[in-house]
């Protein structure tokens, strides 16, 4: 029998609910490698943020561990779309795929995606001016960073991923507030902060 699409590329022609239905929510093992190369595990559940320049959360998608951050990156950006006017949309090399950056490219924005290194890329890097897009990126680290160590409890004593998702969501309203507030009421005290 053919072999059946990919999940990214089936996303492509799917709306967002469809697409966010494609999505495991079950509670779930995940892995990462860090930063010296050591594999990291945890069980549970997974955060995937979408910010703006100044760290502001613009749409959440809560899955459980496994599911790898590219499966997120369309369903992320349909939610995106509805919410805010962008040009740029800066990715990791996670979401190295010709798939996302052709569906993003084809909504009229500028894909900028950090080549994985895991491949035989033969690919030029980024040019200076798109190196110093690119390194706004950090944003969402910082902000994913003050989510995770300042404001949502661990561990989580609840089960389910509805249960999981409020407490989520409560942490992320309060990483709103706070960058609202950092970034357009009081600017001075983003720089402490």
């Amino acid at each position: 029998p053919p072999k059946a699409l990919p999940v990214i590329a089936q996303q492509t022609t799917m709306s967002l609910e469809e697409a966010l239905k494609t999505l495991d929510t079950r509670c779930s093992w995940g892995c990462k490698k860090n930063s010296q190369g050591n594999l990291t595990y945890w069980k549970g559940y997974k955060v995937h943020l979408d910010v703006t320049e100044c760290g502001i959360p613009v749409s959440v998608v809560v899955t459980g561990a496994g599911v790898h951050d590219s499966q997120v990156a369309i369903p992320l950006e349909r939610m995106t779309e509805t919410r805010v006017t962008h040009l740029y949309s800066l990715m990791d090399a996670a979401y190295d795929s010709e798939v996302i950056d052709s569906f993003i490219r084809q909504r009229g924005r500028i894909a900028i995606i950090d080549h994985n290194k895991r491949r035989n890329d033969t690919r030029p890097g980024f040019d200076p001016a798109t190196q110093q897009r690119y390194a706004i990126r950090t944003t969402v680290e910082r902000a994913n960073s003050h989510l995770k160590d300042w404001l949502l409890s661990a561990p989580y004593f609840v089960k389910g991923i509805n249960k999981v998702t409020f407490q989520v969501m409560c942490g992320v309203l309060s990483l709103a507030a706070i960058k609202i507030l950092q970034c357009f009421i009081a600017p001075s005290l983003a720089k402490s902060a």
